[in-house]
């Protein structure tokens, strides 16, 4: 049997094994966060994108989206659970619900009842983000922060549901579009601190665990969930679907610029930091002494994949040729250290921090450039996944590692097996989602 055979096989194992809500609940562990039930990263919303993006190729996952939908509808109707009725990020209450709800209008081709009115929701969570951030005064040392801006949280994301909206016809979209990308140009605004000045998305957070603390003991973040990256992501996309606001082509060579200018060689290849943060000297410096793994959400691949578009959207070879490189580089060393010590290598399988998320980042790169040597990583990639299936397992794979005191969720769309298996499908297809799933990744 060929990888994409077996890699077909496992996507359509894992959703069978996905399809009813009441059963995976009943397998998942207790779970202190019951607010994780209406989410993208851990909930039905999340979940039901699988069963959307096989609708189109097995009738009876439609069947098993519409539960998953249902499931979500009941979660935010009743959220007697703790479930916030909203939240301002992509990934949390009405917006993760409302980015699956527009799932479901691309499969069926019909208008869903409940879709529009999530819209407005979102755009009305949008608008007052873009509000705040709009208030901010970077030049009186007033910081961004994470949640404002990135893709979980903040802005990036939102723009992202929006983008789509935009492209989908959905009334109003574009107008709290632009304004998303009006607040975002204002990170190429330099944060003024005591005569110095550091990156507009200088954030007074702490590198690890983002707890609040003084500028001088922030960071700047370079991964793409929750830096820099996202930001230039999204602004890029805009672009090339013709959605242009004053500043944005600033914004998208600052943010270009500074990833280009953070970046460290190895024998392999270009890598960047996780975070940068003062040195002794009030100079940015990285924090991170050499590459970590390769990731979605902080690794190379994330990081090149919103360069490489800046660098299409702007048409800036130069941009597009680092981010192929250091891709290229990061596969490298991903190979070389597979066997390794696990803290050099990934261990999970999913999106965020696993290798479905190398798997689906670089099918998309491919795509793009049509380039040989990423083609010819794909199935090498996808048998990485592939060897974490465990049919002993409730949901087909090895559950992710605890990370600290944090265990990833085994069943949903970041972190556990509905991610895997989008990405899984993508492979053994070789055709680009239906659904365009992997805009929550601000991937494309």
């Amino acid at each position: 049997m060929s990888t994409r055979d077996r890699a077909a096989a496992l996507s359509a194992d894992i959703a069978e094994r996905l399809a009813d809500p009441g059963g995976v609940r009943a397998l998942l562990p207790p779970s202190p966060e019951p607010s994780r039930a209406l989410t993208l990263s851990d909930g039905a919303p999340g979940i039901a994108l699988l069963h959307l993006e096989r609708g189109r190729v097995a009738e009876a996952a439609l069947g098993a989206a519409h539960r998953w939908l249902a499931d979500a509808v009941t979660h935010a109707k009743n959220p007697s659970d703790g479930t916030p009725p909203s939240a301002p990020g992509l990934y949390l209450g009405i917006p993760a619900l409302s980015f699956a709800m527009c799932r479901a209008e691309l499969v069926s081709g019909r208008p869903v009842r409940a879709a529009a009115r999530l819209a407005g929701h979102v755009r009305a969570f949008a608008r007052g983000l873009a509000a705040w951030e709009g208030r901010r005064r970077p030049h009186d040392g007033e910081c961004v922060s994470v949640g404002t801006y990135d893709v979980i949280s903040g802005l990036a994301g939102l723009g992202a549901h929006l983008l789509d909206g935009r492209q989908d016809g959905v009334e109003g979209s574009g107008e709290a579009l632009a304004e998303v990308l009006t607040a975002l140009t204002k990170l190429a605004v330099p944060l003024r601190l005591d005569g110095r000045s550091l990156p507009g998305w200088w954030t007074a957070q702490h590198s690890s665990g983002y707890a609040p603390t003084a500028p001088e003991t922030g960071h700047a973040n370079v991964g793409l969930a929750h830096g820099a990256p996202g930001p230039l992501a999204l602004l890029a996309l805009a672009w090339r679907h013709g959605v242009v606001v004053p500043g944005q082509e600033r914004a998208i060579r600052v943010l270009a610029e500074w990833l280009m200018g953070i970046e460290r060689q190895d024998e392999e290849g270009g890598w960047w930091p996780r975070t940068l943060v003062l040195a002794p000297d009030g100079a940015p410096t990285a924090n991170e002494s050499g590459p970590g793994r390769a990731s979605w959400c902080y690794g190379t691949v994330g990081i090149a994949r919103a360069l490489y578009l800046a660098g299409s959207a702007l048409d800036v070879p130069e941009w597009r040729r680092a981010a192929l490189t250091a891709w290229r580089a990061a596969l490298s060393r991903a190979r070389r250290t597979h066997d390794g010590p696990a803290g050099a290598r990934l261990t999970d399988a999913g999106l965020c921090h696993g290798w479905a998320g190398v798997l689906q980042a670089t099918w998309r790169m491919a795509d793009d450039t049509g380039d040989p040597q990423l083609r010819a990583w794909l199935p090498w990639l996808a048998d990485r996944v592939l060897d974490l299936a465990a049919t002993d397992q409730p949901f087909g794979l090895r559950p992710p590692l605890p990370d600290a005191d944090t265990v990833s969720d085994p069943a949903g769309f970041l972190t556990g097996a509905a991610g895997a298996a989008l990405a899984l499908h993508t492979f053994a297809t070789d055709t680009a989602p239906a659904t365009r799933w992997d805009r929550a990744l601000l991937l494309a």
